[in-house]
């Protein structure tokens, strides 16, 4: 089993030490993870400083950018995200992912809080803070998550022609 733990284009410091943590890889071994992989962003300080345990059945690496990241978002059996809404949304729009979102309390407002708050009460995914990522882990793998409705790219039209008296 593998997890993709994604920071996005800024930092977030406190995400990459959990994720890179003795205790957490320690969790991921017990429940049978093999492979982690983490887009560290502008972390690689945090992530390049860390004394990985040895721990022989998880492969962990990382990388700061990519064009892309959907392929290791595919690749995952759970995906751990920062709030931000593009990471969020792609993840979300993957069939069949589990997605746990860590909510950067760094950050000057509430924004990410308000954002993984909304879609964890539709059941989408399990919000935490990056000192409960084994909590949340742990209860997305039990949890049964609702699917994300796919886009409706006809919704604004069909709202405009509506305001515009066409319809």
């Amino acid at each position: 089993m593998s997890i993709f733990v994604t920071v996005g284009s800024t930092g977030f410091d406190d995400l990459v030490e959990a994720a890179t943590s003795a205790s957490f890889l320690s969790f991921l071994e017990m429940r049978g993870y093999r492979n982690l992989v983490i887009q560290y962003g502008s972390s690689e300080t945090i992530y390049s400083r860390t004394t990985f345990p040895t721990i022989s059945n998880i492969t962990v690496t990382g990388y700061s950018y990519k064009s892309s990241i959907e392929e290791d978002m595919k690749q995952a059996d759970i995906i751990v995200s920062h709030a931000g809404s593009g990471t969020l949304l792609q993840a979300l729009r993957l069939d069949n992912k589990k997605v746990v979102v860590v909510v950067n309390t760094s950050l000057m407002d509430n924004h990410q809080r308000e954002i993984a708050d909304v879609m964890e009460s539709k059941n989408y995914v399990v919000a935490t803070n990056p000192s409960n990522l084994s909590d949340a882990v742990e209860t997305i793998q039990k949890r049964s998550i609702d699917k994300f409705p796919h886009a409706n790219i006809n919704h604004f039209g069909d709202l405009l022609d509506e305001f515009m008296g066409f319809l």
